[in-house]
């Protein structure tokens, strides 16, 4: 058994994707984990987590961070650990894995040395992707919603007569006679984009001024109607709520829709942007 594969209070029986692997993965598809092993401590003791400096959800600054892996099941003798995230922005990461014994005075244990972390490449979103195969359009406040690039191209007949189009590579074309709203603040995709605070005060202003006008259905969409358009959610409802902290603002948000992730520094444009109150 090399160093790589044991920790001195539990062994490796099987490990997926293991440590020095190259793997590619595409954007918004999930990175999963499975971990298999063998220890005298009972498994609902044993704190299994996944290490990385890949964007995700709740990692949008790209900082080293853990994953819990939360125990599954045993047969025999063997302790099964599984889960995973979705990686948010292209570049190339890495990733590896820690142990320890809930309760006991020990520290984490890693599995293997920086030297064999595994490497992760992640692509732009496949074209194979969910949001990719028909319009999605989910509410989130009264006559605000928030979809991907095919709703925001079939709003007439989705009844949406406003439209805020967060994507910079995609353009939007409307009949005359169609009587949508349209505007267009593209930004960069993938988290570690972050979104200019010009753009997220252009949002939010708009937003205001079509509800104003009396529009009935709002749609923010970017082309997935997950990150970009997510943060201008968040963005929105963090404005209209000063006694909303950020984290109960994109928790809000998650209840509607949990597929959103914010972009890289979105909290601190926002505090800067609509300062708390008393806080």
């Amino acid at each position: 058994m090399s160093e790589t594969s044991r920790f001195t209070f539990a062994e490796i029986v099987e490990l997926h994707p293991p440590l020095n692997d190259r793997l590619t993965r595409y954007m918004l598809e999930n990175f999963g984990v499975t971990l298999k092993l063998r220890s005298p401590h009972p498994a609902e003791t044993l704190q299994v987590q996944l290490w990385t400096n890949a964007h995700s959800k709740y990692n949008s600054d790209g900082n080293w961070h853990a994953i819990d892996l939360p125990y599954q099941t045993s047969l025999d003798d063997v302790h099964w650990f599984e889960g995973g995230f979705f990686p948010t922005s292209q570049g190339k990461y890495e990733y590896t894995y820690r142990l320890r014994v809930e309760g006991e005075n020990r520290p984490w244990q890693w599995l293997g040395h920086p030297q064999h972390n595994g490497t992760l490449h992640i692509k732009a979103p496949s074209e194979a992707m969910p949001w990719t195969q028909g319009p999605s359009c989910v509410a989130v406040l009264p006559r605000l919603y928030i979809g991907n690039y095919i709703a925001a191209s079939q709003a007439e007949k989705l009844g949406v007569d406003a439209v805020l189009n967060m994507a910079e590579e995609l353009t939007l074309t409307y009949p005359p006679d169609a009587d949508i709203a349209y505007c267009q603040l593209g930004t960069p995709d993938g988290a570690q984009n972050p979104i200019e605070e010009e753009l997220l005060e252009k949002a939010v202003r708009w937003i205001d001024d079509r509800l104003a006008e009396g529009r009935r259905k709002i749609l923010i969409n970017c082309r997935a109607g997950i990150g970009r358009s997510g943060s201008v959610m968040v963005a929105y409802c963090f404005a209209k709520n000063p006694e909303w902290t950020y984290v109960e603002t994109v928790e809000f948000v998650w209840s509607r829709k949990p597929s959103i992730y914010p972009h890289r520094q979105l909290q601190e444009s926002l505090e800067r942007l609509f300062p708390r109150q008393g806080r």
